[in-house]
């Protein structure tokens, strides 16, 4: 699959702006995790929207590897098969943002699409890293770690992924207003 040269390079600025933000840290607040990660989502969102499924597919496998370097997760260290899942989940929502890309009614769809995107990437996850990974690879971490680690890999995604689609719903329309304006 051929890539023009303008989704090689906004592809490369949204895994910039992924890194960016994943050094985004508010000590004072408790909830930067939700931000950051519905930041990320947002990311994804748009770059699905205005650059097309290969594009999003390779922000969603590139954002988990940026952010275990960048963080250190000691959950993904301990138990590596977490970060493929991760990525996994990311492209079910990329998936979801992709199905309404180019169609009519895109801009009425894209909340419901991104809605159902966000709940197939929290069960996809759930799915995976909950019921599969740390049953099976996660014996070695300890209680609280494993507690966090469901929270994080669950409830967390779900919030992100929906908060993201939340910004997304608000910012693609502009997006794609300058984008067609510009043309």
């Amino acid at each position: 699959m051929k890539m023009r040269t303008r989704t090689i390079t906004v592809t490369a600025v949204m895994i910039a702006l992924c890194i960016a933000v994943q050094f985004f840290k508010v000590p004072t607040f408790a909830y930067s995790v939700y931000v950051i990660g519905g930041l990320i989502n947002l990311i994804l969102i748009i770059d699905t929207l205005y650059c097309g499924i290969v594009s999003g597919i390779i922000v969603s496998a590139v954002a988990p590897i940026t952010s275990f370097i960048i963080t250190g997760s000691p959950v993904i260290a301990a138990v590596p098969m977490i970060l493929p899942c991760i990525m996994i989940g990311n492209m079910v929502l990329v998936l979801f943002a992709w199905f309404v890309r180019c169609k009519k009614l895109e801009l009425n769809l894209l909340p419901i699409s991104l809605i159902a995107g966000s709940v197939a990437k929290w069960g996809v996850m759930t799915l995976l890293i909950i019921r599969w990974v740390l049953p099976s690879f996660g014996k070695g971490l300890s209680h609280v770690a494993y507690k966090a680690a469901t929270v994080t890999y669950s409830t967390t995604q779900l919030i992100a992924a929906l908060f993201g689609t939340a910004l997304a719903c608000v910012i693609w329309p502009i997006v794609r207003l300058g984008v067609k304006r510009s043309k």
